[in-house]
This record gives C-alpha cells, structure tokens and sequence, in this order.
C-alpha cells in the first residue's frame, strides 16, 4: 500500500486494536454451466453429497472450538448452518436442479442459492437481510469443498488485523482467535452473526466498509476504531502510538470495571438494562449485573427454522429467560418481519395474524414466571397501536390458564419513526411505556439508508434530538416509563446527551453494560440538561459533538480520553 486512508465503516465490536493486515481474498469464482451426462448425474450428485459432508464436519468443528472457548452461549449460531446443510429446501433442491437439469454442481449451487436469495433481498427487513447472509455463507462452504479449496494460514507474524470481503461464521471462529486483534469487512451489519462472534472473543470490529478504495497487502499497517468505525490503512508513527496508548488504557478499563453502581454525580440513578439476541446471552447478562434486559429481539428464535416456532417452543424458550433473569424485569419485542414497513393489524396476511397471536399467547404465559413487558416496533399511528393493544387482550382473553390470563403484561412501542415522536403526547395515552430506537429514528428522520452504516444520519442530529426530548417529555407528563434502546446509549458521547434529555433508562448491548455504568458515574446531570438545551439549538451533528466536548470534556475528559472516547 503507497498511500494512507481513513475508511468509515459500521462500528460492529467495540475497542481499539492495532496490526498488520491479514488480507482473506475470496475472488468470485466463475461457476460455468456446464451440461452432465446422463451417465455421469449419479457420480456428481455423489461429488456433491461429499461437498455437503465435508463442508458440515467443518462446521461441526468450529461448534466444538467455540463451544470449548466460550461455553454454549453462542453455539446456536452455528447451529443455524449445520441445520441448513439438512435443509431440503436448499441441499435437496440443488441436488434436484443436479438430477433434472444435468447440470455440474457448482452450478446449482449458486443457481439455487440465487433463487432463495431472491424474496429475501427485496424485502426491507434486517431479518430477511440476514437470513439472505446465512444462505450466501452456506454457499460459500459448499462451493470451497467442491473446489478442494483449504484454508489458509496467516501470513503475517504478530497481532493481525483480518481484512475481508466477508468472512462466514464458522470461519470466524477460526480466524478470530489469537493472533488476530482485529476485523475488518466489506459487508456485514452490525447483528450480523459474524459480528455477534467478534464481540463474543472481544475483537474490535468494523464492517460494512464497501468496496475498499485503495488495495491492502498482507503486512501493512492498520488501525481498527470500534468505537467510531473507522479505519486507518498506512498510519504514521505517531498514529500508531496514539491508538496503541488507547488500546492498553481500554483494556485496563475492562479490567477494572466491575462496580454495578450506575448512579450520577449529583446523586441519580439510572437503570442500564441489556440487549438480547439470543437468549444464553442471559448469562452475560447477569454477570454484566444488567437491571434487566431492555430489548429481547425475537426474530432470532428463527434462525434455525424455516416456519417460525410454535407456541410451545415459544413458551419454553420465554420462560428459560425470564426465569434466569428473574426478579429483574424482560421486554419482549414482537417479531419485526416487515422492517421499516409499518403493523397493521387488520392488514397482516392469515399466516402472519396467527403467528402473531401465537407470540402474544407465549409471552402471556411466560409472564407467570417474573416480571415481563411487551413491545410493538415500527409503529407510526395512535389507530395502529390501539389495534396492536386490542389483539393483546383477545390474546389475554383466550388463554385457558387463568394464572397467564391474570398475569401483569405491560404493553408499549418503539419510538422509532418520526410520527410516533411528533405524537408522542397521544401516543402516551395508550402505551404503557415508550422505548426508543435511535438508530432507526435517525435514519427515518433524515431520510437516509438504515444499511448504510457509512451515513451521515446519526442521533447527534439537532433534528432527531428535538424527537427525542418531545419523546422524553410526554413520557415524563403522562407518568409512564421511556428508555433508550438504540446505539445513542450505547455511545459514551452521546450516552451523556442523552441523559441530558432527561433519560433515566438505557439498555446497551451486553458487553457495552461496564461502559454505561462508567460513564452515567462521570455525569453531572445539570451540566448535561444545560448542554442537551444548548445542542437543540444547533445547527449541526458536528456543532452538537464540539459543544459536548467544549461544556463537557473538562469534567469526563479522563473517562473519554483513556478509554479512547474522542
């Protein structure tokens, strides 16, 4: 590489981390069409089965490499892709376009893949951008063990930095282990599984990069920033030393970090609950002392099925959580299958009512075991949720076992859509607490791409902060709960203005809990309300930041700067 650059990326895994490149190149094999004799579809049909083997066994020895480092917690992730190498819709269609099209494997494979792929990309939801992924990565093991492709080993000595156009989870199990430090991706989102894994081993991680603009050969220098996203390629000296005093000061924080007290300087509380994605992430959780867990994303109770879940599977996993998290308090987030489109209950297709009605039932009766609360996403309008409430309760109404049917079940919303912020005052009316979404509320409200983690719209913005204080204060007048559940409470800058808002209840994902507890200690409340009333008549993101750093910086300067913050 003969020339430097910073590269603005999705901030997937916090941390700094420092190395040299470990550049995994995958070309883009070219896959002929190349026509089988009729002689020869029972020796490639055979050629394909032993990819499938082959490919499983591969996976099945990542499962047990993770499972040997890091417990069951997250094994299910790969679970995912074990189950899918059984999936009759995808293996025994290949084999099929094999059988009735006489065609080479490496062909069906990806011809099949394209078509699974197809009504998943075209819908908006993250779900079914991520399910798309989860196809894509089995393709690319079934297409390597056709190929006879091996993996290979690093060719740089010391801490490495991976630099991919992607990297599948069961390779991720392998590739993050020391001596890796950090990861670097040209796609990925940041619930990606791939990312999950790279939290999971405490890898700085930035994905979601784009096509790289300039070329990285194995050796170079680079710089990963998990906190902002961004990535030097060819820093200088002097810029390497900076992020290397960064990185030691980061890691000497999480070492020391363990007092559960979230309390302010001037005395006040905050709740910091945790968000969920799988549900032995508890576990974490509890030993993170969370308060609770903020957000539970159900849609991944789906990852290793093709149907949602019935009721009873629902039940059991519901409860498994809320009884380990028991006496501390779970919220629910009812499955978000449309993404950014919006729930109406009275235009859901049969399939879509009853698997809704099913979620509803499952929370109910989990509700016997501690404290539960359920919450609708996307909601845009007061008729939208009186209907979302409606079905809850001829949910309630039809359960059999009076103990659920009795059961406390608080019912609220995502603020996560500028109208449901603009009305919040009559939103508040119905809704028995309000959570908000900043990353979606943000990208809504400037009218910017939610995948595109490279986009200038973020929560700093003096637009989405008046949404969020008009939020904040008809909670506050109608006397019900709202916290934040989006990445502003998870970003320590931000985190502060937030509370200056008049937030007193944050979930974070669970490994940023420490850093939540560490900076609600450093805040004066009446420094940050004072700031957050300056930052809403600014201008600008970058107007809101410098005034953070200008009001702020003297008094937090050492939780920011050590733990490279700013």
């Amino acid at each position: 590489m003969s020339r430097s650059a910073r590269l603005q990326g999705i901030a997937a895994s916090i941390g700094v981390a420092v190395g040299h490149a470990r550049v995994i190149r995958r070309e883009h094999r070219p896959h002929p069409h190349r026509r089988i004799e009729e002689a020869a579809i029972s020796a490639e049909l055979s050629r394909f089965a032993e990819a499938v083997a082959s490919s499983r066994a591969e996976i099945e020895a990542a499962k047990e490499e993770l499972l040997h480092k890091h417990g069951p917690t997250y094994t299910p992730i790969l679970d995912v892709y074990l189950l899918m190498h059984g999936d009759a819709l995808l293996i025994d269609a290949i084999s099929n376009t094999i059988r009735e099209e006489s065609v080479n494997a490496e062909w069906a494979v990806s011809e099949v893949a394209a078509r699974l792929k197809k009504p998943l990309l075209e819908d908006a939801s993250p779900y079914f951008q991520e399910r798309a992924s989860d196809i894509d990565h089995v393709k690319e093991h079934l297409l390597r063990h056709l190929s006879g492709e091996q993996r290979q080993a690093s060719p740089v000595d010391g801490p490495t930095i991976v630099i991919a156009r992607d990297l599948t989870p069961a390779d991720a199990v392998h590739v993050l282990a020391p001596p890796t430090v950090g990861l670097v991706t040209e796609l990925g989102a940041d619930s990606s599984h791939t990312t999950i894994l790279a939290r999971t081993f405490g890898v700085p991680a930035v994905v979601g990069l784009g096509p790289l603009p300039i070329e990285i050969e194995d050796g170079d220098v680079v710089l990963v920033d998990g906190f902002s996203g961004e990535v030097t390629l060819g820093a200088s000296l002097d810029e390497r030393r900076a992020a290397e005093r960064r990185r030691d000061r980061f890691r000497a924080f999480l070492d020391a970090e363990r007092s559960p007290n979230a309390v302010t300087r001037d005395g006040v509380s905050v709740s910091v609950a945790a968000n969920i994605e799988l549900p032995s992430e508890v576990e974490a959780a509890l030993e993170n002392a969370a308060e609770g867990v903020g957000l539970y994303r159900t849609e991944f109770m789906c990852l290793d099925q093709t149907e949602p879940p019935s009721e009873e599977e629902q039940v059991q996993l519901y409860r498994g959580v809320v009884r380990a998290m028991a006496p501390k308090p779970v919220v629910f987030r009812t499955f978000d299958w449309r993404g950014d489109k919006r729930l109406r209950v009275e235009h859901l297709g049969g399939c879509e009512q009853a698997w809704l009605e099913t979620q509803i039932r499952a929370v109910l009766r989990a509700g016997v075991e501690g404290p539960v609360a359920l919450m609708f996403p996307m909601i845009a309008t007061v008729t939208e949720f009186r209907e979302a409430r409606a079905l809850v309760q001829r949910c309630r109404d039809a359960l059999v076992d009076e103990s659920a049917r009795l059961a406390p079940l608080p019912v609220g919303m995502m603020v996560e859509v500028p109208s449901a912020a603009l009305l919040a005052d009559r939103f508040a009316q119905h809704a028995d607490f309000f959570s908000v979404g900043t990353n979606d509320l943000s990208h809504h409200a400037l009218g910017a791409d939610r995948h595109d983690g490279r986009s200038a719209a973020g929560p700093l913005d003096p637009a989405v902060l008046a949404l969020l204080e008009r939020a904040i204060s008809a909670a506050s007048d109608a006397g019900i709960p709202c916290s934040m559940c989006g990445g502003m409470a998870a970003d320590p800058v931000s985190l502060v203005l937030a509370l200056g808002l008049g937030y007193r209840q944050v979930s974070v994902p669970v490994s940023v809990v420490p850093l939540a507890r560490a900076v609600i200690r450093d805040v004066d409340l009446g420094a940050a309300a004072d700031a957050a009333r300056e930052a809403l008549d600014c201008v600008s993101a970058d107007a809101v930041r410098e005034l953070l750093l200008e009001r702020l910086g003297p008094a937090l300067g050492s939780l920011w700067k050590d733990h490279g913050l700013v």
